[in-house]
C-alpha cells in the first residue's frame, strides 16, 4: 500500500507545491483520491493512471479541493472510461456538487455516484472508510481508512500433525471449527496472530479538534491540516498550526504524523524545525513525496 502526495499547498498554487490532492494505491492496484484541487491530475501523470481511481473522498467543497474534478472526469471520458466512479462528500453538500458538474458541455459517458459521507463505517472489500466531523466553518469531514485486520498465517507443521489437509483448510476458513478423528480444531489454534490491518487518517482542512472516532487511535500516519506556525497568523482560519498538528498526533498515538496543506509563507525548513519542537515523528509533506505502508 502506497500513499502518494499530489498536493500540499494551502488554498493557491505555488512553484513547488499544488493545491491539496493525496492519493492512496491499495494492495490490489486500485487507487482512491483524497480531495482534488486544481490542477491534480496533471500532477497524476507520471505515478497515477485516472482510469484505476475508484473513489475520490472529498473532505469540504472549498474550491482548492475540488476544482480539479471536472478536469479530471473529462480525461477520464476521453480515455474511453467505463468502470463506475464513486465520489465522498460531506453531508448536505450533494446539491453543490450537482451545481459543479453542471457546467455548459460537461459529460461524462461512464456512471458516477456521489455519496453523502455519514458519521459511521463504510465497508468495502477489504478496506473500509469512517468519515468523521472536523472543524472547518463550512460541511467538513475527515476520513480514516482502514484495512481489515488478516488472520495469521496457518501452521503448516502443526495442521500435518493433526491431519488437516487438502480441502480441509478451505472449510476451516469458512466454517471457523473442522472435525478431525472425533476432535473438534479451531482456525485459532493452527493459525498465527492476527495481523493488524493498516490505519491512515486524513483531516482535511481543521482547526485542532480533540473528539475522534474510536477507529483513528493508533493509526499508522496521520496526515494533518499544517497550514501554519504562528497563532496569531491562523485566527479565525479554521485551520491549525504545526503544535496542534503535533498534540493531535500523540493523542492519537499515530506512528507517523505528516504535515500538509503548507501556507505559501513558509518555507520547508521553517516548518521542519517548528515540528522538531514538538514531536519526532513527523515529516513534511512536500508534493510527490510517497510513504509505503
Amino acid at each position: 500500500m502506497k500513499i502518494l502526495f499530489l498536493g500540499t499547498s494551502a488554498s493557491k498554487p505555488t512553484s513547488e507545491r499544488n493545491p491539496p490532492s493525496v492519493a492512496l494505491q491499495y494492495n490490489n492496484g486500485e487507487f482512491m483520491l483524497f480531495d482534488c484541487g486544481e490542477g491534480t491530475q496533471r500532477q497524476m501523470i507520471k505515478k497515477v493512471s485516472p482510469m484505476k481511481i475508484s473513489k475520490i473522498f472529498i473532505t469540504h467543497l472549498h474550491a482548492d479541493h475540488i476544482m480539479g474534478l471536472v478536469g479530471l472526469i473529462q480525461s477520464m471520458k476521453l480515455n474511453g472510461r467505463t468502470q463506475l466512479l464513486e465520489i465522498f462528500v460531506p453531508k448536505d453538500t450533494i446539491v453543490h456538487m450537482k451545481t459543479l458538474f453542471s457546467i455548459p458541455y460537461f459529460s461524462a459517458d461512464f456512471e458516477i455516484h456521489v455519496i453523502e459521507a455519514f458519521d459511521q463505517k463504510i465497508e468495502f472489500d477489504g478496506y473500509w472508510i469512517r468519515p468523521f466531523p472536523v472543524s472547518h466553518g463550512v460541511p467538513a469531514i475527515g476520513y480514516v481508512f482502514g484495512v481489515n485486520d488478516a488472520r495469521g498465517k496457518f501452521n503448516k507443521k502443526l495442521c500435518d500433525e493433526l491431519g488437516i489437509k487438502g480441502e480441509m483448510f478451505s472449510s476451516l476458513e469458512k466454517k471457523g471449527t473442522i472435525e478431525v478423528n472425533g476432535k473438534i480444531i479451531s482456525i485459532d489454534e493452527v493459525t498465527g496472530k492476527l495481523r493488524r490491518g493498516k490505519k491512515i487518517v486524513y483531516t482535511g482542512d481543521t482547526e485542532k479538534i480533540e473528539t475522534f472516532p474510536e477507529e483513528a487511535y493508533n493509526c499508522d500516519v496521520l496526515i494533518h491540516d499544517s497550514t501554519f506556525i504562528s497563532p496569531d497568523d491562523k485566527k479565525d482560519t479554521y485551520h491549525s498550526t504545526v503544535k496542534e498538528a503535533c498534540e493531535v498526533a500523540q493523542l492519537l498515538s499515530a506512528k507517523k504524523l505528516v504535515l500538509t496543506h503548507i501556507s505559501q509563507r513558509y518555507e520547508t525548513k521553517e516548518v521542519e524545525e517548528e515540528s522538531k519542537k514538538y514531536c519526532e515523528n513527523a515529516i513534511v509533506a512536500e508534493d510527490f513525496l510517497e510513504i509505503n505502508l
